[in-house]
């Protein structure tokens, strides 16, 4: 899965854009549990009051104070606020008229002895134990100052049981009892915190879904991007591959592999930019976060734990599993492929019913084993849910404990328990990545076979250049045999092709023609021996430069979906009319061209189905014949045709070899097609049995012999 990264190297900057709002969507999402907390403790439980140190005073209890201070801190009190009359500027608007002192603006003081001193003023004007009159015990105060330590003292001992949380809770408590003796709108102060802190929620909300969308386009535009480099490799790799490479390969893995496997491989890229750099970050970052509150974290942790174990559990499980689906989905395809190219076979032998069988039976091994799998994968979510609503229910239980004596405030249990989710929901993600990950693990292992497979046929360091003109081919002393094979298919083959020339093969099934043949566009090299042209081994060249010679039309002839003119094009995208014309003229296909309703025009289906067997061989003739090549070769491309248009080929053919002075390379069956070839080779078991004229071979050739007798009658064979 490593190896497919690599195709991320052209995206960098995406990759590097889409960790950047990643992270910023992470600090987003967890800015605003705190906010929510704020908004809990300050807003609602505070009345919006956020610290212990009151903005607004009132003269009387500002009097009060200063009984308990030092002449310092009574100097530190004034220097930090100032009195304020109803007619100074900065006079609260809806106080009721009596003067207050009010912190001056840029004072960012904190100071304990004043939260301290207004708290313990605070209480005493309250009178909590109702046995002292508050104006008593000031005028106390007044004749006797040393009264105020010995009641500062008292109040120490008595504040020693409380938490630093309902410490600071009571002062803020006595904040807004001081603001309401005041007369100041503690209602609006607590509305417009609480509409402050919603909009900024509500700010960062759109931030991060700004960011989250962002980083989703542009990982699904990287891993698309990725992955369809990925496809052109594949695409590329298959193209350069001989035989022997596509038979370790079968061509429905191919497809597979170039279809199936990278769509897996491009689902999990596009989780790894997104989900898999979201989840740690999420779940990391709440486990800072959750660490401050020390008495839950606990709970935390032996969660994360199991879910781990869970999750190392079911990756043992599924790996071996994905690896044999994948298997399986070769095998499904292999099915399927071979019963829609065969389906006339089915029902000519009436095997419907056994294909049935033989299709039902792979599909119903990979729906068990996909069955299976997503049981695995169903259990996971229940378990991860049930093991998140435990934790959930043990959190609540717990901060309810430590609320209720003081230790924790209710907005930061709440605080706790979304950071709490956010861990393991991000736990449960990346639980769930890792079932998707051997699949993809699987399937990236597929593709990279094909891409690190070297092709046994490839082009020389320092090719060189093709000689100009036509030139003589030769096949000296060549010796083939195919890969893990015991036995040569071709022995000791030998004998030039002059340009101008039309070289004939002929012999019986499997003595080796096609395979003679094929080792000129070097679709297989020889293993012994050497293929020249014009004395330059064929292997020096490249592959591009040697094909670009040949005009070449296979035992079957293949189309391609498009139009006539499509088709003959891909031999030559530059051809003229006038060229295309000519081929569709020499290879007979004009006369039904010209019939059909659109002309050139005419479209062609999928593997030419619309047209019959030997106007494909036609136009598959009409196609190399459009190509300007030294070299023609034709492997028993003139079987699908009847005697009369073989005829009227062969003819209009010689008349253009003579022009071009091409060489041409025939492999046929009918004796009737090759008696005027200026050379005719015998082949029988992989050897030639003989070679020379029509009437040379009918004289000192036996295989020949055997051949064209069984085929024409003396009269016909010239003899």
């Amino acid at each position: 899965m490593i190896k497919a990264m690599r195709y991320l190297k052209p995206f960098w900057l995406s990759v590097i854009a889409i960790v950047a709002l990643v992270f910023a969507q992470v600090q987003f999402d967890l800015a605003l549990p705190d906010y929510m907390s704020r908004i809990v403790t300050y807003g609602i439980q505070y009345g919006g009051i956020t610290s212990p140190q009151p903005g607004t005073i009132s003269e009387e209890t500002a009097s009060h104070m200063k009984y308990f201070m030092s002449e310092s801190e009574t100097n530190e009190f004034e220097n930090t606020y100032q009195l304020v009359n109803t007619s100074d500027p900065g006079y609260p608007a809806d106080a009721n008229g009596s003067p207050v002192w009010i912190q001056k603006e840029g004072s960012e003081t904190s100071s304990a002895s004043v939260e301290k001193t207004f708290m313990i003023a605070s209480v005493l004007n309250m009178n909590p134990s109702g046995e002292t009159d508050p104006a008593q015990l000031w005028s106390a105060l007044e004749v006797n100052p040393a009264m105020a330590q010995d009641i500062m003292k008292m109040a120490d001992q008595q504040l020693e049981g409380y938490t630093e949380d309902n410490l600071k809770a009571l002062k803020i408590m006595m904040v807004r009892n001081e603001y309401n003796l005041i007369g100041l709108n503690t209602e609006k102060m607590q509305n417009d915190f609480i509409l402050h802190e919603g909009l900024l929620m509500l700010g960062i909300a759109l931030c991060a879904s700004l960011a989250a969308m962002a980083s989703s386009f542009l990982a699904a535009r990287t891993a698309t991007g990725a992955c369809r480099n990925m496809r052109d490799d594949i695409f590329a790799r298959v193209e350069s591959f001989s035989s022997e490479e596509f038979s370790k390969f079968s061509t429905a893995s191919l497809i597979t592999r170039t279809t199936n496997d990278v769509q897996q491989v491009q689902q999990i890229i596009t989780m790894m930019l997104r989900i898999v750099l979201f989840a740690p970050m999420m779940g990391l970052t709440s486990l800072f976060k959750v660490l401050r509150y020390k008495s839950l974290a606990a709970v935390l942790g032996w969660a994360v734990l199991l879910m781990i174990g869970l999750m190392i559990i079911t990756y043992s499980v599924t790996i071996p599993k994905f690896r044999i689906v994948q298997k399986m989905v070769d095998r499904l395809n292999l099915v399927t492929r071979e019963q829609l190219e065969g389906m006339l076979v089915i029902r000519a032998f009436n095997n419907q019913k056994t294909e049935e069988e033989r299709f039902d039976e792979a599909n119903s091994d990979l729906t068990k084993l996909n069955i299976y799998l997503n049981r695995v994968m169903a259990v996971i979510s229940p378990v991860m849910t049930f093991i998140m609503s435990t934790v959930s229910i043990l959190i609540i239980w717990i901060g309810a404990n430590q609320i209720d004596i003081g230790a924790m405030q209710i907005g930061d249990m709440m605080a706790f328990l979304q950071y709490s989710t956010h861990v393991l929901i991000s736990f449960m993600i990346v639980a769930m990545i890792f079932i998707m990950i051997p699949r993809s693990a699987v399937s990236a292992r597929r593709i990279f076979e094909v891409l690190e497979t070297e092709p046994s046929i490839h082009d020389p360091e320092n090719p060189k250049p093709l000689p100009q003109g036509a030139q003589t081919i030769t096949f000296d002393h060549v010796n083939f045999r195919y890969p893990k094979a015991e036995m040569n298919v071709l022995e000791d083959i030998s004998f030039t092709a002059e340009p101008g020339e039309t070289v004939a093969f002929i012999g019986s099934t499997g003595s080796g023609k096609s395979t003679l043949i094929n080792l000129l566009p070097r679709f297989f090299d020889v293993t012994e021996g050497a293929v020249r042209y014009g004395g330059t081994d064929i292997r020096e060249f490249s592959q591009k430069d040697l094909r670009s010679l040949i005009g070449y039309v296979p035992q079957k002839g293949i189309l391609f979906s498009g139009t006539v003119e499509s088709n003959l094009k891909y031999a030559d995208e530059n051809a003229s009319e006038q060229t295309m014309r000519r081929a569709l003229e020499v290879s007979q296909a004009a006369e039904f061209v010209d019939r059909m309703e659109h002309g050139i025009e005419e479209p062609i289906s999928q593997g030419g189905t619309n047209v019959s067997g030997g106007q494909k061989q036609r136009l598959s003739i009409a196609r190399a014949l459009t190509k300007d090549a030294r070299v023609y070769i034709f492997d028993d491309t003139f079987s699908a045709l009847d005697y009369q248009t073989d005829a009227k080929l062969r003819e209009a053919l010689n008349r253009m070899i003579r022009e071009t002075k091409a060489t041409v390379f025939i492999v046929a069956q009918r004796i009737s097609t090759i008696m005027h070839a200026d050379r005719i080779i015998v082949l029988d078991q992989g050897r030639i049995a003989g070679q020379g004229k029509h009437a040379e071979l009918m004289k000192n050739c036996e295989v020949y012999q055997e051949i064209a007798y069984s085929q024409l009658s003396q009269e016909e064979l010239g003899v």
